[in-house]
């Protein structure tokens, strides 16, 4: 990576222009993050980014989100824990932007919904056993849906969804949507144990 003007945070990371909007701490080492996604991530993958934005921005307030693919870009904050937090952040939205270029193939055969779908019937009974109040909550919808979203955060709780469905998902937010079981299947393909993907989620592994 090289910098490119030692007034404006713009780097080059390959074909892709990287611009720190709002500074981060020190210890976030950007050309080792973008090293490393080099080693790991397939170029085909990089190739559908243009540019990437570091900083905040309007729409994560609103929208309570820390990370957001649009327009062939990456939007991720700038408040980060260290450095596997960035890097979590990018590989997890260039799941969405593999998704926009290779939906067809990746949902196309209805394999992968129907072992989302299979999970979400699971946690619904768990759930139930649990004596959490579900019944207002459609657990068959696969699009993304904000109350179902919020009732695993704040009702149930990632710490509790994580050891409730250690066996169904890879982590508490895949249950949100079948573009979130996705994108964190991706994440763990590419920063995880792919050996633990495949076990847990095989039609996302056999997809990547």
């Amino acid at each position: 990576m090289k910098k490119q003007n030692k007034q404006l945070p713009e780097y080059n990371f390959g074909s892709i222009q990287v611009v720190v909007k709002d500074q981060m701490q020190d210890e976030i080492n950007l050309e080792h993050i973008f090293n490393k996604i080099n080693i790991l991530v397939p170029n085909h993958f990089l190739d559908l980014i243009d540019i990437i934005y570091i900083g905040q921005f309007d729409f994560f307030k609103k929208r309570e989100i820390n990370a957001l693919f649009l327009d062939d870009a990456l939007y991720i904050s700038n408040e980060q824990d260290d450095n596997e937090d960035l890097l979590d952040d990018i590989i997890h939205e260039l799941a969405h932007a593999a998704e926009k270029k290779y939906g067809n193939y990746i949902y196309g055969d209805g394999k992968l919904e129907n072992e989302f779908l299979l999970k979400r019937k699971q946690l619904k009974r768990i759930l139930q056993n649990q004596e959490y109040d579900i019944e207002k909550y459609n657990f068959f919808e696969t699009e993304y849906n904000k109350e179902f979203d919020f009732f695993l955060y704040k009702e149930v709780g990632y710490d509790t969804l994580r050891i409730l469905s250690v066996n169904l998902f890879v982590d508490p937010y895949s249950p949100t949507s079948l573009q979130e079981y996705f994108a964190a299947g991706f994440e763990q393909f590419y920063l995880g144990d792919k050996r633990f993907l495949k076990e847990l989620s095989p039609y996302i592994y056999s997809k990547l």
